[in-house]
């Protein structure tokens, strides 16, 4: 897996962009590829329907961006406990972050669709194109465009698929480790279904408020055979620096908004306040300038509740992009010890992403194969819809997704709605198509000459 491939070194901390440049995510890279692969693929096989190069241009454009805004919508309809704000704007901003959660092919499907009809109403109605020959030409396009796109959600670690038992991770696409804290897996495999800890180690509960000397995490668990203690953490340890920076602790303050937003600002006046402090919050680097601030504003009547919480526990929940390994020091029996940067990663999973790529390849081939060999216009399209409908509700068995009725999850409820709508398609075809078959039979040969008696 990797978020980010490299960073543009342009405008560097300009506005919103990070001080590393401008990041080329895999997620982003891919669907360029795809998008690019696919228009030219796509204006060579329009030829074989007559379509002008410039206009399957447009039309590629089109069917892009309407999948991807149906595919977008799809997620964010399933996925809809990822956001909790459902005001307009706040959807509207979510809309739009597509690394943070990803898309579903058969929104795209859909919103393909109704872009395809709308193209064709309005452009290619006009030119006298057969669209079922056109679906046809188009077939292996829309297959090469999700072999490539699947490569993306691995790399972006979405997609992934069950827990895999380690002793298929020898065996080629048996089981993936994909980084966990800048995946989405930390969402999921952490505080959904908790199957293991955000970093390969858990926190011992701290002292809170007034009375906490030092809240600064202590690790309470590691994982066995994680990469937290392949470097050596070991449970008691006190983190006193992240990558690099002290482990400040960071202080919030909850309440009536006025007194919350007076108490803050109090804080942030106090001897040893950070300079760079958050927009909701005070840091600390120092354990005692922590606790003299606290107890100077944590009083009874201020009608205000102190958390607190450290960098490593902010680190962690919002991980930056692109960036893989955690590097920590801590304090052991008095002592300073450095611990080896590592990478916290997944438990083995499916690498269900791969798994599409490898059958949408394969359905490259039979498509490609079987078109001189077609039996009427559009079966191709419908053997590709089949296809993948049939691949799609076999992998979906190795994901972890909801079920939304009867024991399926939602996609695989698609896949059973475009195999039925496949199977509608090619018997309605087959009624009023010519088929190629009998076209292609020899003609019957002149009748046998009879005997002479």
């Amino acid at each position: 897996m990797q978020q980010v491939l490299f960073n543009i070194p342009f405008l560097r901390g300009w506005w919103i962009i990070p001080p590393e440049g401008i990041p080329v995510s895999g997620f982003g890279a891919m669907l360029f590829l795809t998008f690019i692969a696919c228009t030219f693929w796509a204006m060579r096989r329009g030829k074989r329907v007559g379509i002008a190069p410039e206009k399957v241009q447009d039309m590629v454009i089109w069917l892009f961006l309407t999948g991807i805004i149906g595919a977008r919508i799809l997620y964010m309809i399933q996925y809809s406990n990822q956001f909790p704000d459902k005001s307009l704007a706040a959807l509207a901003g979510s809309f739009f972050q597509i690394w943070k959660g990803g898309i579903i092919f058969y929104g795209s499907a859909l919103g393909g669709a109704i872009g395809y009809g709308l193209f064709y109403w309005y452009v290619l109605r006009k030119m006298n194109v057969s669209g079922w020959q056109l679906a046809d030409a188009m077939a292996p396009v829309l297959a090469l465009g999700l072999a490539i796109g699947r490569i993306g959600c691995y790399l972006n670690g979405c997609c992934w698929g069950q827990v895999a038992v380690e002793q298929v991770c020898p065996v080629p696409l048996g089981g993936a480790h994909f980084p966990l804290l800048p995946s989405h897996a930390r969402d999921q495999m952490v505080r959904e279904t908790a199957l293991q800890s955000s970093a390969g180690f858990t926190i011992a509960p701290r002292d809170r408020g007034a009375t906490a000397a030092d809240p600064r995490s202590i690790v309470q668990y590691v994982e066995k055979d994680s990469p937290a203690e392949k470097v050596g953490l070991l449970p008691g340890d006190r983190i006193i620096q992240v990558n690099g920076k002290p482990n400040a602790i960071v202080v919030e303050v909850l309440g009536n908004a006025d007194k919350a937003a007076r108490a803050l600002d109090e804080l942030r006046k106090q001897p040893g306040a950070s300079p760079e402090s958050g927009e909701k919050s005070a840091s600390f680097d120092d354990p005692k300038d922590y606790t003299a601030a606290v107890m100077h504003v944590d009083r009874p009547d201020a009608g205000i509740t102190i958390v607190d919480s450290d960098s490593l526990g902010e680190l962690i929940r919002e991980w930056p992009r692109g960036q893989h390994e955690l590097q920590l020091t801590v304090l052991r029996e008095g002592k300073v010890v450095n611990i080896s940067p590592f990478v916290p990663r997944t438990i083995s999973l499916y690498p269900t992403q791969l798994y599409e790529t490898v059958s949408m390849v394969l359905v490259i081939f039979v498509l490609i194969a079987y078109y001189p060999f077609r039996r009427h216009d559009g079966q191709l399209m419908v053997l590709c819809m089949m296809g993948y409908s049939i691949h799609r509700f076999i992998n979906e068995s190795l994901r972890i997704e909801p079920a939304v009725g009867m024991g399926l999850t939602l996609s695989q409820w698609g896949s059973v709605i475009i195999f039925a709508a496949a199977l509608g398609m090619e018997l309605y075809l087959r009624r009023v198509m010519p088929s190629r078959w009998a076209a292609a039979a020899p003609p019957p040969g002149p009748p046998a000459a009879v005997p002479a008696s």
